[in-house]
């Protein structure tokens, strides 16, 4: 029974493993464009990603309706083929998440995540009883997303065990620079899966033990955020260190637009044009996409 036990362990782990961008979301006039999101998932396929993570920050879920992100999701399970595919389901309201993770299990997402309940500040026992209500209603691994400076919520060591205990949860996206936390996690629960959430600290997440990574800019740059990991898993951490180096500074010059609409930006620099982001976000100008062709574009190009 121990072996047998292992074994599924090991297999559930290389399933989730690995690299998994955090899908962005075309949109058209009245809604979701799923002829570019069917492309874009077909060029992050042939570039040679692990899985996707639907309905996250970098997919604008909170400019999105409950409806949209249904469909969204059914785009993305009609062009994934053997892709893992998390379904990020939280909301403002548990009711919503739960139907969310209702249609999850019905598309046949391999997995489901949240952030910790938002805009209100919740007792840690509230949290507690989200996240269960949600595993209930899934029936699906749960995904912890741990991300504080957005979500406004900061847990400590034993409160993030606490979470990762509660029957269903499978794992935690982990999203901020305590890798010291992070190691004490994994170590903890080797039967756990761990992502590191930024992207600019992949190799650090990597060294603390994460199995991989969940990441917007993994949408326009996915060969060089699968050199990091590769020459990680390689043993090759010059090499490895050489290719964060590299992706860091293209995230510089990505970040003085913002993250999301920086890297909608770069997905049209880089070849593809998958449309702008919603408002309030604000499409950058012809002046600023030139800027970045000339920056992060440039710096994209070198061997």
């Amino acid at each position: 029974m121990i072996l047998s036990h292992k074994r599924r362990i090991a297999m559930e782990l290389a399933k989730f493993s690995g690299i998994l961008p955090a899908l962005m979301t075309a949109f058209a006039e009245n809604g979701i464009d799923c002829q570019k999101i069917a492309a874009h998932v077909e060029r992050l396929k042939a570039a040679g990603v692990h899985g996707l993570y639907v309905g996250g920050s970098s997919g604008e879920m909170v400019l999105c309706s409950n409806e949209e992100r249904r469909r969204l999701l059914e785009c993305v399970m009609e062009n994934a083929g053997e892709l893992t595919v998390i379904a990020h389901i939280g909301t403002l309201s548990t009711k919503d998440s739960e139907a969310l993770g209702r249609h999850a299990r019905a598309c046949g997402a391999d997995a489901v995540s949240s952030v910790t309940p938002l805009y209100y500040k919740y007792t840690f026992e509230q949290i507690k009883t989200y996240y269960r209500r949600l595993c209930e209603a899934s029936e699906l691994p749960l995904i912890i997303y741990n991300i504080p400076a957005i979500s406004g919520t900061t847990l400590n060591f034993d409160q993030l065990c606490e979470l990762l205990e509660l029957p269903g949860v499978g794992g935690m996206k982990f999203t901020c620079s305590d890798f010291f936390q992070l190691n004490r996690l994994v170590t903890r629960y080797p039967d756990k899966i761990f992502y590191n959430g930024s992207d600019e600290m992949l190799l650090s997440g990597l060294a603390a033990g994460a199995h991989g990574g969940i990441g917007t800019t993994y949408n326009f740059m996915p060969d060089r955020i699968l050199a990091i990991y590769d020459r990680f898993r390689a043993g090759d951490l010059a090499g490895a260190q050489a290719a964060q180096t590299l992706v860091n500074r293209v995230i510089a010059e990505v970040l003085r637009y913002g993250a999301v609409p920086g890297s909608k930006a770069m997905i049209a620099i880089t070849g593809f044009d998958y449309g702008i982001c919603r408002e309030p976000f604000l499409p950058l100008t012809e002046e600023e996409m030139q800027d970045l062709r000339h920056t992060a574009g440039r710096i994209l190009a070198e061997e």
